[in-house]
């Protein structure tokens, strides 16, 4: 079960680093920002929400605390994978650009399976902390890393406007904590089993809210309320 675990951890790296240095390199970050915002995208979360519980974790940031040749691994494979987009986008930036949005597509793609990773592996770091703590921790480990970045970067953070967001990363939480404390408690299949369960839900549930256009409801639409008082005074001056 470890293995399956190390897997995850391993893709969602991969994954939120990759979706990292897209979002950078589409700002015209040079190398040096390239690789920073992916590993503040890849780790952000992971280092707040150990702050905000008080305890040394280790998940999915070990280093910081220990520097174990298993948290270097960690690391070196998000600063490959940011590094191999980064030279990707420079060798063929003339495809890179006429091919936007596939390139976009394949962002959302990457950054569903990292949310979806990382809000496994944040409520498996809490899980003894009980629900609310354990549901809120793998949402705070899978999207404020992206929000860190996207405030580095003066944009408006992916949680405020990308179609149901971090709502996705409660729910696969929510699963996570259902299954290895209330369907599963005390087996050992119950973290890899809830690990997957979370990434899959949290993954599905991204990719079906952006090909639909799903939105949380907002109260007053702005923008579309100006466009249509616009329309009516153009028309009533013609």
């Amino acid at each position: 079960m470890e293995t399956v675990i190390s897997i995850l951890e391993i893709i969602g790296i991969i994954s939120f680093s990759a979706a990292g240095a897209m979002v950078a390199i589409e700002k015209e970050a040079d190398l040096f920002g390239v690789l920073f915002l992916s590993l503040i995208t890849c780790f952000g979360g992971g280092i707040l929400r150990d702050i905000l519980v008080g305890e040394a974790i280790g998940r999915p940031i070990p280093w910081v605390l220990s520097g174990s040749d298993d948290a270097n691994f960690y690391l070196i494979i998000a600063l490959a994978a940011s590094a191999f987009v980064f030279l990707v986008a420079m060798l063929f930036k003339k495809q890179y650009v006429r091919e936007e949005g596939s390139v976009v597509a394949i962002n959302n793609i990457l950054d569903a399976i990292g949310i979806g990773v990382f809000a496994a592996m944040g409520t498996a770091s809490c899980v003894d902390m009980g629900p609310l703590v354990a549901i809120t921790m793998g949402m705070v480990s899978a999207v404020f890393g992206g929000l860190t970045r996207d405030i580095i970067l003066r944009d408006i953070p992916f949680i405020l406007r990308k179609y149901v967001y971090a709502v996705a990363t409660i729910i696969g939480s929510a699963l996570y904590y259902l299954i290895v404390k209330v369907v599963m408690p005390g087996n050992e299949a119950a973290e890899a089993v809830g690990a997957i369960c979370c990434t899959l839900t949290v993954f599905a549930i991204r990719i079906l809210a952006t090909a639909f256009r799903l939105n949380l409801p907002k109260a007053i639409r702005f923008s579309q309320i100006n466009s249509e008082n616009e329309e009516k005074r153009d028309l009533s001056l013609k």
